[in-house]
């Protein structure tokens, strides 16, 4: 049985540390933010799984060309946020599930995507 073992991007987990010492000291400024990250977290420990993106889209290209990534992810958290996120497979038996980014509003990832 092939085991999912769950981790943030780099970029992704330095943010989460930086939001987490901001709200130590009282700033709320990314509270936001933080909360979309631990949902994401939260919705893939429970088993879920977002919507698989086509390579044609040119937001999959984005997160080909910066995390040299095989396949892509969307999770729909909020009427506008969206995380992206990827699975490798370690072995047999572990597949390693990375969450790249968590974007709070739709013109984050757009201009990523070279929508607008």
């Amino acid at each position: 049985m092939k085991r999912f073992v769950l981790k943030l991007s780099k970029d992704l987990f330095q943010s989460k540390i930086d939001i987490e010492k901001e709200l130590r000291e009282g700033n709320k400024s990314n509270e936001g933010l933080y909360i979309l990250i631990l949902k994401t977290i939260e919705f893939i420990k429970a088993g879920r799984k977002g919507e698989p993106l086509s390579k044609k889209l040119p937001i999959y290209k984005y997160f080909e060309n910066k995390y040299g990534i095989t396949n892509l992810f969307l999770i729909k958290l909020t009427k506008e946020a969206r995380a992206f996120y990827t699975n490798t497979s370690q072995d047999e038996f572990q597949i390693l599930q990375i969450i790249l980014e968590v974007h709070e509003t739709h013109k984050e990832y757009e201009k990523k995507g070279k929508y607008t």
